[in-house]
């Protein structure tokens, strides 16, 4: 009978044993309060069954029984004051716990770790041109307005030909004369009639017309402004009825499907960038849009001032939404690892020896810290790769760092 109480006892210490290493302290401590009360009331239970078996055993004469009731009294008593003594001690451990340092840890697990080499470019227009007329004139039509869309080769601006176009009429009636003239001329000398003089003089009146006539028309051309290729009408600047002169621009034309960014990087990475690399884009005008577009050209010349070399992007632009002159943030990865160990940059401390860090270490059922040189490897945003000093599992402090040193004894927390 004692045994199977005792094992149904173990039975239920087993039961509220915990079975996980994943629970904080508090969760801890509560779990052993819970287990401790339980202990001292199965001991009680124990003391009063072993009296009941003794009172009903008519082996024992009463003499022994009273005996017997007096030990299991003074059991009972020693139970309650081990009770009173395990409160007493977990409230001390619970204020000791208060009173030591807190810091946070992070477990040295392998994780994914990607450098960038970070560059700003600013935007530019592939086709774009600050228009102006090839001769001066008067502004007659702009057949454009600001911000309209316009196809190649179509009319802009047109310029008052009312002086050319009375020269060409006048050129043109000449032409004509000339013309009739040589044809009986031609005719003539080719049946051997009339003198060679007279052909020539007919042939080059001819030809010089037509020369006066075709650079007129290529007046008239010039004194009309047309797109150079499909884009906006950016910017118009003069008015109807003012003068346009070849030395100030008349109209700002821009393509936005077409845009190229071009940045300068440090010759430091100059064996880590090749054409065709995909880079990451963003604008801080732009919050959440981001593209990913290749490097279509790597310059093959160092700049021997700044020390750098020019990469360019090329990207389309649906919607429009980046305009020309915007600051780009180029991002270019160089470098990634899906096996590494990363640490915040501030957690790693500097002394005569080298780089360190401080670990926590459980000794005696304490978490103490301890110190650990180490050797870094590269930092982004905020986080250092580790390549030597420290093993899968090691709790480096993450929190509290400046505030600890070897050997403390601390409070690790979440």
């Amino acid at each position: 009978m004692k045994k199977i109480i005792v094992l149904a006892v173990i039975a239920v210490l087993a039961a509220c044993s915990p079975t996980t290493t994943n629970e904080n302290v508090s969760e801890l401590a509560a779990k052993r309060d819970s287990l401790q009360k339980e202990q001292s009331n199965i001991e009680k239970q124990l003391n009063e069954i072993n009296l009941q078996i003794a009172s009903l055993d008519t082996t024992i004469n009463p003499n022994d029984l009273k005996i017997i009731k007096k030990i299991t009294m003074q059991k009972n008593k020693i139970v309650s004051i081990e009770k009173k003594i395990k409160t007493l001690e977990n409230k001390k451990t619970a204020k000791d716990q208060k009173t030591l340092l807190p810091v946070a840890v992070k477990e040295m697990q392998d994780e994914q770790f990607d450098h960038y080499i970070i560059a700003y470019g600013e935007v530019e227009a592939k086709e774009y041109a600050r228009i102006s007329p090839e001769i001066g004139g008067l502004i007659e039509k702009i057949h454009v307005k600001k911000g309209q869309s316009v196809t190649k080769n179509q009319l802009l601006v047109s310029l008052n030909t009312s002086a050319i176009d009375k020269q060409i009429k006048g050129v043109k009636s000449g032409l004509e004369f000339a013309t009739k003239t040589f044809e009986k001329q031609d005719n003539l000398w080719k049946q051997g009639i009339g003198s060679e003089i007279d052909y020539l003089t007919a042939k080059n009146t001819k030809e010089t017309l037509e020369s006066q006539h075709e650079s007129l028309k290529a007046q008239k051309r010039m004194a009309q402004i047309r797109a150079p290729f499909n884009g906006i009408a950016d910017k118009i600047y003069p008015k109807e009825g003012e003068m346009a002169s070849p030395s100030f621009p008349v109209v700002e034309f821009v393509n936005l499907d077409n845009l190229v960014i071009k940045t300068d990087v440090s010759e430091t990475y100059i064996n880590k960038i090749k054409k065709g690399q995909i880079v990451e884009l963003s604008f801080s005008s732009l919050p959440n849009f981001i593209v990913k577009k290749p490097i279509v050209e790597v310059s093959k010349v160092i700049n021997s001032a700044s020390r750098t070399f020019e990469i360019e992007i090329h990207l389309n632009n649906p919607g429009e939404k980046i305009k020309p002159y915007m600051v780009s943030s180029i991002r270019i990865n160089d470098f990634s690892s899906d096996k590494a160990f990363i640490v915040p940059s501030l957690a790693i401390r500097k002394d005569i020896t080298g780089n360190y860090v401080y670990v926590v270490n459980q000794k005696d059922g304490k978490n103490i810290v301890g110190k650990i040189y180490i050797t870094t490897g590269l930092s982004y945003n905020e986080n250092t790769m580790i390549s030597k000093g420290l093993d899968t599992g090691d709790k480096v402090v993450v929190k509290g760092y400046h505030l600890v040193s070897s050997g403390l004894p601390v409070n690790v927390v979440e």
